[in-house]
């Protein structure tokens, strides 16, 4: 007891003569428990998973650091191609532990760290979101270096819900890479260019689930068995008039698709039309993209008409090469006192996704069927506890069926929604709208 007290007053000694040496300036310094722990989530999914604080901080002559994270739960219940699931069925209708991440911001005279980690218990799968060093020259000019946000269409999400639009299931909606993002605004305007070497690194997945590659958080060209391609020097251009409560804007991307198997490299370009505005509770966000991966070849040198994309640890899934997608979001905050209830945040995000790709079955050619996904739901803000409630649905949506992935984002799914598209199982004009009950309660700190 003895020598912890004496620690304790070596501890308290250190401390004074530590603040006595720190010279006095105009820079505010506050590491402080109260302020490593101190954060507004604010009630709204873009500053809610966004836990991005290093970057919106605009004065230079600050310090500080604040940590934080998250433990989520979540639980569905699923009718998926007519039918519905018994409780506690392969991970369905019971509650399971879904996310827990750790976020770590830094900010000191203009130097910038931003960093976040994420674990999947269920699926046995962990990986860095986001992880990028930056500087703030000033209010209006910064840049990041990293891990780090593609600057593509709607920002920070094209979304209200706990699941994404269709664009993030393409790698078009917070995406991240490896490189550099230079953001300037000059009167009215904010410009990004960007520049990424690779996409983010793989984390660490349960093999049983899908290929080592797909354990990342966003959707990416990933290598699997005899289609060994990979993303690489991507360059992204955007441009946003800023408004009085939104903003409307221009992108444009493009990067390599790369054979590590033959060398050949073949293309990808993307470019999108943006717009969103609040009007006092109300929040708009509506985009229109389009995509087309050209020349691209599996290891045997034959051009694909779609690509395999994966993330999240699972195994990956045909995306069509070309596609046009169309997205609109509305969502109404409803301020409350209900106990420690204090916000009910009411939304419903929609896309079409028109895809371009043709395929030859029974001597007649057939477009590829379109995909379609709505999520209607509500956030409902309580102290440090979120909950979203979303009822989400969808037709040739790779997460929406009894059958993960598959076809449905390429070709659309057969007559047999569990087997490839051919003569015999050919594509589905009338499939059924899947729906899945999803509940994802977290503690935010």
């Amino acid at each position: 007891m003895m020598r912890f007290f004496l620690l304790f007053q070596l501890v308290l000694v250190s401390t004074s003569i530590l603040a006595r040496d720190i010279p006095e300036d105009s820079v505010k310094r506050e590491y402080t428990l109260s302020n490593i722990f101190k954060k507004d989530y604010g009630h709204s999914k873009a500053t809610l998973e966004f836990a991005n604080f290093a970057a919106q901080e605009t004065k230079k002559d600050t310090s500080w650091l604040k940590i934080g994270g998250a433990l989520r739960l979540n639980t569905i219940y699923a009718h998926y191609e007519g039918k519905t699931f018994p409780l506690g069925t392969e991970l369905r209708n019971d509650w399971t532990w879904d996310t827990w991440r750790i976020n770590v911001d830094s900010y000191s005279d203009g130097l910038q760290l931003s960093f976040e980690y994420r674990f999947y218990p269920t699926f046995n799968t962990h990986f860095i979101k986001y992880g990028w060093i930056g500087y703030r020259f000033n209010p209006t000019t910064n840049l990041q270096v990293g891990i780090t946000q593609v600057p593509f269409g709607l920002l920070t999400y094209a979304s209200h819900s706990w699941w994404f639009t269709t664009p993030y299931y393409v790698g078009l909606e917070d995406d991240h890479q490896i490189g550099f993002n230079f953001t300037k605004e000059f009167e009215n305007w904010r410009f990004n260019i960007a520049y990424f070497l690779l996409s983010e690194p793989r984390g660490t997945n349960e093999l049983s689930f899908g290929v080592p590659a797909s354990a990342r958080y966003s959707y990416d060209v990933v290598p699997v068995p005899g289609n060994r391609n990979i993303e690489r020097r991507q360059i992204n251009l955007r441009a946003a008039k800023l408004l009085k409560s939104g903003e409307i804007g221009l992108s444009f991307q493009s990067h390599e698709i790369y054979n590590q198997q033959t060398t050949h490299t073949g293309r990808q370009f993307a470019g999108a039309i943006h717009f969103e505005n609040n009007w006092g509770k109300w929040n708009l966000k509506t985009q229109a993209l389009y995509y087309n991966f050209k020349n691209v070849q599996d290891d045997n040198g034959t051009i694909l008409d779609f690509v395999q994309m994966g993330a999240y640890g699972f195994g990956t899934y045909d995306v069509a090469a070309e596609a046009a997608m169309y997205t609109i979001g509305v969502s109404y905050d409803i301020p409350v006192n209900w106990g420690p209830i204090r916000n009910v945040q009411l939304y419903s995000d929609y896309t079409y996704m028109q895809k371009f790709g043709e395929i030859r079955l029974n001597g007649e050619t057939q477009r590829f069927a379109p995909t379609h996904m709505l999520v209607p739901g509500a956030l409902v803000s309580a102290g440090k506890i979120y909950c979203y409630f979303d009822v989400a649905q969808g037709v040739n949506q790779p997460w929406l069926t009894d059958s993960f992935g598959g076809n449905s984002i390429g070709t659309g799914r057969g007559i047999n929604y569990q087997d490839p598209i051919s003569d015999t199982n050919p594509i589905d004009r009338n499939p059924p709208w899947n729906t899945r009950l999803n509940i994802n309660l977290g503690y935010y700190f």
